[in-house]
């Protein structure tokens, strides 16, 4: 039988919901303040400008070129890993910036997972990676 536990919000003295660590009423708000953030994140001028760059024919071409010419996941890689590389990532965010999308020499083959970490840690948690 699973162990029931407190709800760890501040002052709530209700059950959290199974496998969760929050409460129904808490839970719920938790999930209204992810959903609202997702939702300003997706329409930011720099998200918008992204999409534009990313529907780009040419960065299409130029992303599989890349990950034809470095087929594995470099995070993976680091960990000793063998895994394709899906995503031709960023290093360094370039926030709409032509250039800076643009330079080979801040792209990185990542497989999905990988990418996904670290978009949600730039996005979400503002864990940018900076080039010196």
């Amino acid at each position: 039988m699973p162990q029931l536990k407190i709800c760890v919000a501040s002052g709530c003295e209700d059950y959290a919901l199974p496998g969760l660590s929050h409460c129904d009423q808490h839970e719920a708000e938790r999930q209204g303040k992810l959903k609202a953030r997702r939702a300003k994140a997706q329409t930011s001028e720099a998200a918008l400008m992204a999409r534009a760059l990313y529907a780009d024919p040419r960065w299409r071409a130029a992303s599989k070129a890349f990950l034809r010419q470095f087929p594995l996941c470099r995070d993976c890689g680091e960990l000793g890993v063998i895994e394709p590389a899906t995503d031709v990532d960023h290093i360094e965010p370039h926030k709409g910036d032509r250039k800076l999308f643009w330079d080979r020499e801040n792209w990185q083959s990542l497989c999905h997972r990988c990418h996904s970490r670290k978009t949600a840690r730039e996005v979400f948690h503002g864990g940018g990676v900076s080039r010196n």
